[in-house]
């Protein structure tokens, strides 16, 4: 166990109220470390300071708790993203752009950003797990995507392309660094710059897009 979790562990020892939502920090923080299928519940009541039986009543099983992480940490930025791009008065260029600075930028930076590596990690042993965050997260994401390219394709900013598979490539670039953050980043000599990152992306994007 961490040192950061052995201190949160002594702070909250003699705690016998839950809050859900420590108990999904702990659960996040757990499962990132050890992944899914070695975190036992009884490990993120210990974390979260609550008995294992407390736990239980707010997330029945581990699976729910999982359920209960995505919700807090990744579902609401699908759904800012989604917004932003129902509400956006600007250009598809502009919207793009917005999006990756802003929204992306600002969860690359949390530790639920690491809940996409966990997934791809444990989906072969968690499938039905797997096939729910493909569906409520990685789908939606594809259709935000491919809702700023047709937009471009239609107000004239963007050539004609396969919108699907441009969408597939460019989350898939995205993915793959969402991925390397919490795995090989550690070992790498010159460390990722996120703001860089998004700025040579854009300009691969925008140069392959524009008329």
């Amino acid at each position: 166990m961490s040192s950061h979790l052995s201190a949160q562990v002594a702070r909250r020892s003699r705690r016998r109220d839950i809050d859900p939502a420590e108990v999904i920090a702990a659960a996040l923080e757990l499962f990132l470390q050890r992944g899914f299928a070695a975190t036992r519940m009884e490990d993120v009541a210990r974390a979260a300071g609550v008995s294992k039986g407390a736990i239980y009543l707010y997330f029945p099983t581990k699976e729910a708790l999982f359920r209960a992480v995505v919700q807090a940490g990744v579902v609401p930025r699908i759904e800012e993203a989604e917004a932003e791009v129902a509400n956006f008065a600007g250009s598809a260029r502009e919207l793009l752009s917005s999006l990756m600075h802003g929204l992306l930028l600002e969860f690359w930076d949390t530790p639920s950003s690491g809940i996409h590596k966990l997934v791809i990690a444990d989906a072969h042993h968690f499938p039905g797990l797997a096939a729910e965050y493909f569906h409520d997260i990685s789908l939606r994401a594809r259709d935000v995507m491919v809702a700023i390219i047709r937009r471009g394709i239609a107000s004239g900013e963007f050539r004609d392309v396969d919108v699907e598979y441009v969408a597939r490539v460019i989350l898939g670039a995205l993915d793959q660094q969402a991925v390397l953050r919490h795995s090989m980043q550690a070992h790498d000599p010159e460390p990722l710059q996120p703001e860089r990152f998004v700025d040579v992306t854009l300009d691969l994007i925008m140069n392959g897009l524009l008329k």
